[in-house]
């Protein structure tokens, strides 16, 4: 049984870092990068194709532009089909691709008055809110945000205040000696390093998962018999540092309390069982039912997608639009179970 997506997105970091093993042998050395603070991070992201150098170059200390963060998530992301941009000033523009893939996926917004300025340098706190978005793109949480107090956090804007403070508490996004300058221009190697750390430090978070995880699904396996059998009474999701593991069944629910409780392989408050209204198998046929009845009246164009809201015990679809008709159709046969995301 696959796990659920939240798991998966923490997989797929684990999987983008593991793929420095396959960086050409010999790859070309970056001329300018030999004694800058994140050589390491930027050759890194150079060999596996996020970043580009300009005839050997790659001029860390230059501001980066909103394109040019987005091309480089974008690179880290890959596997985005073409698509077309809606504002006005990037239809036509070398980032064009992945400046729509970006705004589609909530990671990075335009203007209200339909542009996006693909060459306005991105400031310290614009770039801490998009690498934020970045994380909840890929399901990654940061764990308890705590206030940073920076000399200058009067001077941060309360829009990206969340996010610089949960950057900081992750160690992905700090300042220097307690500043954060949150006005200044973000600079191409320092884009790259924060980066470069959210790809490092999952992977460390990621492997410590994996092995709760693995030994809950042991547990599992001892209560119900298999995984598949569990996967239609019960969920595991994580929120924060916790796994959450839920079961409709109440005997069942009783003894995977019991066997998680003695299991001492498992660290201390780390894995919380809980009553679930629906069970992985259900959420799974939810998710179908709701894209195909979207799919049945709206253009074949249209781009939607389906998760799982496991806390608020609901589905989510997203999509760029959709017709009334298609709205109560959803509600007809999901009622309040389903949420509806236009983005």
């Amino acid at each position: 049984m696959k796990k659920y997506a939240a798991l998966l997105a923490a997989a797929a970091l684990t999987a983008t870092i593991s793929m420095s093993a396959f960086a050409a042998a010999g790859t070309t050395q970056l001329k300018d990068i030999d004694n800058y603070w994140g050589k390491d991070a930027v050759q890194y992201f150079y060999d596996n194709h996020y970043v580009n150098g300009v005839n050997g170059s790659f001029y860390p200390d230059k501001a980066v532009t909103r394109e040019g963060v987005a091309s480089i998530i974008s690179n880290m992301i890959g596997n985005d089909a073409k698509a077309k941009s809606a504002f006005s000033d990037v239809k036509g523009r070398w980032s064009e691709n992945a400046i729509s893939s970006l705004c589609e996926k909530g990671i990075m917004n335009g203007y209200n008055n339909g542009t996006f300025k693909p060459e306005q340098n991105v400031t310290r706190e614009e770039f801490a809110v998009i690498a934020y978005n970045y994380l909840n793109y890929r399901g990654v949480t940061t764990g308890t945000v705590v206030d940073t107090s920076y000399v200058d956090e009067n001077q941060i804007a309360p829009w990206a205040q969340k996010a610089v403070d949960a950057l900081a508490a992750a160690g992905y996004m700090e300042g220097t000696n307690n500043v954060f300058h949150p006005k200044d221009n973000v600079t191409r190697g320092e884009a790259v390093s924060v980066l470069y750390r959210i790809l490092k430090g999952t992977q460390a978070d990621n492997a410590a998962k994996t092995k709760v995880e693995n030994q809950v699904f042991s547990d599992i396996t001892t209560v119900y018999g298999s995984v598949k059998s569990f996967a239609g009474d019960g969920i595991m999701y994580w929120q924060a540092n916790k796994l959450h593991v839920g079961a409709k069944t109440s005997k069942k629910r009783d003894k995977l309390t019991t066997a998680i409780a003695a299991d001492a392989a498992l660290p201390a408050d780390t894995v919380y069982v809980q009553k679930s209204k629906y069970s992985y198998n259900e959420y799974k046929a939810m998710m179908t039912q709701a894209e195909k009845i979207y799919r049945a009246t709206e253009p074949a164009d249209a781009k939607v997608s389906t998760d799982v809201d496991y806390l608020n015990e609901k589905i989510v679809l997203t999509c760029s639009s959709i017709t009334p008709e298609t709205q109560q159709a959803l509600n007809k046969a999901l009622g309040n179970t389903v949420k509806i995301v236009i983005q």
